[in-house]
């Protein structure tokens, strides 16, 4: 399990083959102002948890705007994404996750937080149900 608070690079979704697979064969769900797309396996298929943010150039022209939200998204998400982890661990099931902001203003951080929070919980419960899922499948 990575540091309680940090925010380690191998935690970076950055495989061009991941990603690829997260957006095509993953699930997804919107919550305001993100679309969130996640992909939940044994750590043999999936391989470490990973995760990545995107912020569309077609809402924000300019670097500086598209940095400014990433860095609020990522730090959101080094600060709460202890009960993911914790889930992933209990159960065994690996996931990849991107969130991916999709509107044109810029939100503050607390909203930004109660957000990914709420999304947080959502791929927690996620993993809550696959887990059971492939449970069931082994005990057949």
């Amino acid at each position: 399990m990575p540091k309680k608070y940090g925010l380690s690079k191998s935690e970076k979704l950055k495989s061009v083959i991941k990603t690829e697979k997260l957006f095509t064969t993953g699930k997804s769900f919107r919550i305001f102002p993100f679309n969130v797309y996640y992909r939940l396996g044994r750590e043999e298929e999936i391989g470490k948890n990973q995760f990545l943010v995107s912020v569309s150039k077609h809402y924000f022209k300019h670097a500086v705007d598209r940095n400014r939200l990433k860095r609020l998204v990522r730090e959101a998400y080094r600060l709460n994404k202890l009960p993911l982890y914790e889930a992933s661990e209990k159960s065994g099931v690996a996931f990849n996750v991107g969130f991916v902001y999709k509107t044109n203003v810029i939100n503050g951080f607390d909203t930004i937080e109660e957000t990914l929070k709420n999304a947080i919980e959502i791929i927690t419960e996620k993993i809550n149900a696959f887990h059971e899922k492939i449970s069931s499948k082994d005990n057949l």
